[in-house]
């Protein structure tokens, strides 16, 4: 069987006009409401999605609590990052170089991490993370029978879904689990916000509701943050096209509902260094935000540009300039207001590039690529996984993936995030091993949390919905089922449980209606709500 599902025409320079028409592709491919993000976390009414106010649970409220101090930063390199003019691997060098003819960089310009691997003497700052034990690198990073398509592969690493996705995101879908009541009882801070990147499914939940709150650029983050709302409306427009463009300023404005949230972090938060343009100046804003005591916990970038099929040798140096400047920058401004301990940055990229060069100073789209983490909360340097093996390339000359991408999802949400196994496996669609990145949930002492979460899971059979009950002492257990207007459909009273493993079929669902349900489970006195489906 082929190790690639196709090689699409138009992955490659080579291609011509099929490589134009391959980037085409990607405009138009998403609701033009949705790149706005005015499906984002807004005032607009959805009346597919569940939940009423009463279900909101104590229980995750608590977890979310006392991990609350967590933040994760993504940053997406977008158009697939050459992994190996990043870390170059020395200890195969000659290799390396026969295959980067035009490419390579030379040993007197490099940077030594370990007796591995080396940057390129431009990246100065990505050096001094490194030393100062704030980065880790996971080699080999990408997945089976991968896709070389920018817009199908970014898909499968927004929703971990192999093949066909069901148009959610792992980080949509995680937010959703944390706050079933998101709808009908809305955070006065945003759950997510993503500064720019167009049209990805990261953030959605399975009812296509995008969890995050989105703004197209930093300009236009910077104009809330300033002023609490995203346009000027000027109240007294001169003529009726006046008037109906401020009513329209008024409707997004109003849509932006967090605004004033963000406001009031902006203007409690300060920055203490400075930051270079581009992806410096979102960072500069996430840390602000950050210090100023935002509750958001997952923050979204993009760097573009990483797509070298040519100028790879000019493009891709002040690419890693820009981004290690950023970051290092980001941290030393979190440093200074005492938060760099709380946050966590994830890169990731949608796919790597070729091994060879192309004769066009560039590189083609490529399968596996290293993932970058950052912060004090990696505890220490280091590369995590196999070493790049440039003797054992697939058939088309690429890179072999050795770590699945849902391997550092599955540790971002369980040792960051301190989600449960069941509930992380559910959430991705698979059970992945987790890596050792220097960092877990111990120290916040969600151990006894994470075993109560684990009192039940909700599970589906045949068109029946039971409850799985781990209980780990003798209890009384009630489970209440609610419709979408709050009225109480099921319920079972209080039951008692000696300590041990049951199964609880729900009782009378076959009687219900489909759609979305919410119910409510007491055990011991404590409070855990959630979402129901009944086919």
């Amino acid at each position: 069987m082929s190790q690639h599902k196709d090689l699409p025409k138009g992955s490659r320079i080579d291609d011509g006009s099929a490589h134009d028409e391959h980037h085409k592709q990607g405009i138009g491919r998403r609701d033009f409401i949705k790149n706005l993000g005015l499906l984002g976390a807004g005032t607009i009414a959805f009346s597919a999605l569940p939940l009423n106010s009463l279900l909101a649970s104590p229980l995750i409220q608590n977890a979310l609590k006392s991990a609350g101090d967590r933040v994760l930063v993504i940053i997406r390199l977008k158009g697939g990052n050459d992994g190996l003019n990043t870390f170059v691997p020395v200890f195969d060098y000659g290799t390396y170089a026969s295959y980067r003819p035009n490419l390579k960089i030379p040993t007197t310009d490099l940077l030594a991490l370990n007796t591995m691997y080396s940057v390129p003497n431009y990246a100065t700052s990505l050096k001094s993370l490194w030393d100062d034990g704030k980065m880790k690198v996971i080699q080999n990073v990408g997945y089976a029978n991968p896709d070389l398509s920018h817009f199908t592969s970014t898909d499968i690493w927004d929703s971990s879904q192999m093949g066909q996705t069901d148009g959610s995101g792992w980080l949509g879908r995680y937010l959703w689990d944390q706050n079933p009541d998101f709808v009908t009882n809305p955070p006065t801070d945003p759950l997510a916000l993503q500064i720019g990147g167009d049209g990805n499914l990261l953030f959605f939940n399975e009812d296509n509701l995008n969890m995050a709150m989105n703004v197209v650029d930093p300009v236009s983050l910077y104009q809330i943050a300033q002023t609490g709302s995203l346009y000027t409306v000027n109240g007294n427009a001169p003529c009726y096209y006046d008037d109906q463009l401020d009513f329209m300023k008024s409707m997004i404005n109003s849509t932006y509902y967090q605004s004033q949230a963000i406001n009031t972090a902006y203007n409690n938060g300060t920055n203490s260094v400075s930051f270079p343009a581009g992806l410096g100046e979102s960072l500069s804003l996430v840390s602000r935000l950050i210090k100023g005591g935002l509750q958001t916990k997952i923050y979204m970038l993009t760097l573009d540009g990483f797509d070298t099929h040519a100028q790879q040798d000019t493009r891709h140096p002040d690419l890693l300039v820009e981004f290690g400047d950023s970051v290092k920058a980001f941290y030393d401004d979190l440093q200074a207001g005492n938060k760099d301990q709380d946050v966590l940055t994830m890169t990731f990229s949608e796919f790597g590039r070729r091994v060879n060069d192309n004769g066009s100073m560039g590189t083609d789209h490529g399968t596996a690529a290293p993932m970058m983490m950052f912060g004090p909360a990696v505890n220490g340097n280091g590369f995590v996984g196999n070493d790049v093996d440039l003797g054992d390339l697939d058939i088309y000359g690429n890179l072999k993936f050795t770590t699945d991408f849902r391997e550092v999802y599955t540790t971002v949400l369980q040792d960051w995030m301190c989600m449960n196994e069941l509930t992380s496996d559910t959430i991705l669609g698979s059970s992945h091993t987790k890596l050792s990145l220097g960092f877990d949930c111990s120290s916040l002492g969600m151990d006894d949390i994470k075993t109560i979460l684990n009192y039940h899971q909700l599970r589906y059979d045949n068109n029946k919905a039971f409850f799985f009950l781990n209980l780990p002492e003798s209890s009384t257990v009630q489970l209440d089922v609610f419709d979408l207007t709050g009225k109480k459909v099921i319920s079972t009273g209080n039951e008692y449980y000696s300590k041990g493993i049951y199964t609880m079929q729900i009782p009378g669902i076959d009687r219900l209606s489909s759609g979305a349900y919410a119910y409510r489970l007491h055990i011991n006195g404590k409070l855990e709500s959630g979402k129901l489906m009944k086919q």
